[in-house]
């Protein structure tokens, strides 16, 4: 054989192997799309019983007041329940640039958060009763499989907005900023 079909047999191999690891393990995460329209590709997450699976709502979001009337808008998914709050991002492969989840808690607390099976890095926005960000953790990690560290506010909270890790220092989005919630009553 010559020199250059060796080569050929060898690339040809070698792109096997990877979407092969790709499909079989989520190696790499690759995916084949045209550039025509962005695509979110999730994976529904593991379902048990129990678990209830969060609506989106189209009208559901929150403005971030950011300073000098400048506000920035986040489309959310609201966990409200225990085992939606439980499930929260988990699983996810994607999140948008300007979409995160809500968690709302019916009075104050200060309990730890963690990101047991969330595949994308997050920053965590603390926000107090009055709708204030008292805290924000930023460009948290996914766990590995031996260590999920727990993520812990400096102060209680009432509410937490998730969104994709780095939005925070990209947005100018800082303590003591204000939070405007558009939730869908439950009826």
């Amino acid at each position: 054989m010559n020199n250059q079909l060796k080569l050929l047999l060898y690339i040809a191999f070698i792109a096997i192997a990877i979407f092969y690891l790709q499909d079989s393990f989520g190696f790499l995460d690759i995916s084949l799309v045209d550039n025509k329209e962005p695509v979110q590709e999730e994976k529904e997450p593991k379902q048990e019983e129990n678990v209830i699976v969060n609506e989106v709502k189209e009208d559901e979001y929150v403005e971030i007041s950011i300073g000098q009337g400048e506000v920035i808008k986040v489309n959310i998914e609201v966990a409200d329940t225990e085992a939606l709050r439980t499930l929260g991002l988990s699983n996810r492969r994607y999140l948008g640039d300007y979409d995160g989840m809500l968690f709302v808690f019916d009075e104050n607390v200060n309990i730890p958060f963690w990101m047991k099976d969330t595949f994308i890095n997050l920053d965590i926005i603390f926000i107090d009763e009055k709708g204030f960000i008292v805290d924000i953790k930023e460009n948290n990690e996914p766990c590995s499989d031996s260590y999920c560290p727990q993520i812990l506010s400096d102060q209680e909270y009432r509410y937490v907005l998730e969104v994709n890790g780095g939005f925070a220092q990209t947005n100018g989005v800082k303590e003591g900023q204000s939070i405007t919630m558009h939730l869908v009553s439950k009826q």
